[in-house]
């Protein structure tokens, strides 16, 4: 008696047919986005909005581009900071030349 698996798959098909094989056996990623509503971010967070590391984002701070708040002992980044950050810095855009 010979033993066969029940998800063995032995095809001649063509390759879209094939295709949609693996299409079919991909899993599902179901994805909800949620409106951020906070007012501040940790240090950590803001520089990831800003897609910078964190040691760029504290020598920032401590030039004074970015302000921050602090309650209690943590330091916090205002979301209005990071807008301000983002509103004074050049374009990089280059003119062409006439």
């Amino acid at each position: 008696m010979t033993s066969t698996s029940p998800l063995r798959l032995i095809s001649t098909s063509t390759e879209p047919q094939r295709r949609r094989v693996r299409e079919v056996e991909q899993p599902v990623i179901n994805i909800t986005l949620q409106t951020d509503e906070r007012r501040v971010f940790s240090v950590a967070e803001a520089a990831a909005a800003l897609g910078i590391g964190r040691s760029k984002l504290y020598e920032f701070i401590a030039a004074g581009e970015i302000r921050t708040i602090h309650i209690g002992r943590l330091c916090k980044v205002p979301v209005e900071a990071i807008d301000e950050f983002l509103a004074t810095r050049p374009s990089t855009h280059q003119r062409p030349a006439p």
